[in-house]
């Protein structure tokens, strides 16, 4: 077992990513919503969504990691974030959704051009939102994976900025960067429950390469001095978290990756993420596409009079890991889930705006 001084990001640079995202006009905490009905319908002491939906106007909880990135490399060249200097750079990132979208916000905001890399099979709506954000879309002929591999080679020159959340080997400085935005929710996280004077049992954190995963769980950890209890949830066709943890080594998994949790469409963990994890994580769960439609539909409706949760086919991920697990006994002996349980998922993203999801836009 290792100690939480060994993982990056580590506690100031997970400060120091707190503070200045915390300093922006536009900011304010996610909301950590109790949801007794939810609880009720799991057969679990309490649950808490920690809801990302409407973070910075995005809908998504990877507004915290992209923008926080690109602004720290812009800063390590000596430019300040959003003046005429920055036209001269170009960000440039690979995503199968929404660290795209965050990415082509923040070269917005900071008035840099942005290249996004695409596999064959996101989303179009997905691409459409990136486009209307002002980013140029590159198309590659593969998975996710085929796309951060096409994006890395295209950001060798000097004026080419790779805001990348996965890093194959570990010493790429921007994603370290990454992990520290997404440490925010952990930190947001600790602080809200603690005002609340609760304490959880678990958290089930979506995984895709695993950045948010494991920014929230070294945020929390370094927020409250205990190492969280994590379980990982990824769709059956993209587990790569659980089989590099059950290796013990990272592990690229083959297929199309297809799935309706579109932003879970990874082949290969993040190395720092997958290290954390593997520290933090007590289990691995899979799912399937027919779990997470069918709590997606239920928790827009809501559950046994919770309101209903503004979620979209990623966003529900962890919710649905939870919901699957709580209703299965064996699973619930294995995942330790009982009447006692109290329990934290993160609602990652909110429903794409109904524009995007015309085709003719």
């Amino acid at each position: 077992m290792t100690g939480l001084n060994a993982f990056v990001p580590g506690r100031d640079e997970v400060y120091q990513a707190f503070d200045l995202i915390s300093s922006w006009l536009d900011y304010s905490q996610s909301p950590l919503l109790s949801c007794p009905g939810l609880a009720n319908e799991l057969g679990i002491g309490k649950v808490w969504i920690k809801d990302e939906s409407k973070r910075f106007g995005l809908g998504g909880v990877k507004a915290l990691g992209a923008p926080y990135g690109l602004k720290r490399q812009l800063l390590k060249r000596g430019i300040e974030p959003g003046s005429p200097q920055c036209r001269d750079y170009t960000a440039i990132a690979a995503t199968d959704g929404n660290h795209g979208l965050a990415t082509a916000w923040a070269a917005t905001k900071f008035n840099c051009p942005a290249k996004i890399y695409v596999g064959s099979d996101v989303d179009p709506a997905r691409m459409r939102r990136i486009r209307d954000n002002g980013a140029e879309l590159v198309y590659v002929d593969g998975t996710y994976d085929d796309a951060v591999l096409a994006a890395s080679d295209a950001a060798t020159a000097s004026n080419v900025l790779l805001i990348t959340d996965t890093d194959y080997n570990g010493d790429l400085d921007v994603t370290r960067d990454i992990m520290a935005g997404y440490a925010v929710l952990g930190v947001e996280c600790a602080r809200q429950l603690r005002a609340r004077n609760e304490t959880l049992d678990s958290i089930f954190l979506q995984c895709g390469v695993g950045g948010m995963a494991a920014g929230c769980a070294i945020g929390m950890w370094h927020e409250t001095g205990q190492k969280p209890v994590v379980c990982s949830v990824e769709p059956e066709t993209a587990a790569c978290v659980k089989t590099s943890i059950e290796r013990g080594t990272l592990t690229r998994v083959p297929g199309k990756l297809l799935t309706r949790m579109v932003g879970l469409s990874c082949g290969c963990p993040s190395l720092s993420a997958f290290e954390i994890l593997q520290d933090v994580c007590i289990g691995n769960i899979v799912i399937n596409d027919a779990i997470a439609k069918r709590v997606q539909d239920q928790m827009t409706l809501g559950v046994r009079n919770d309101p209903p949760l503004d979620t979209w086919d990623t966003g529900i991920s962890g919710i649905a890991g939870l919901w699957h697990v709580a209703q299965n006994p064996e699973l619930r002996d294995r995942f330790a889930i009982t009447s006692q349980s109290r329990v934290l998922v993160i609602n990652s993203e909110g429903a794409i705006p109904d524009q995007y999801l015309q085709p003719n836009v």
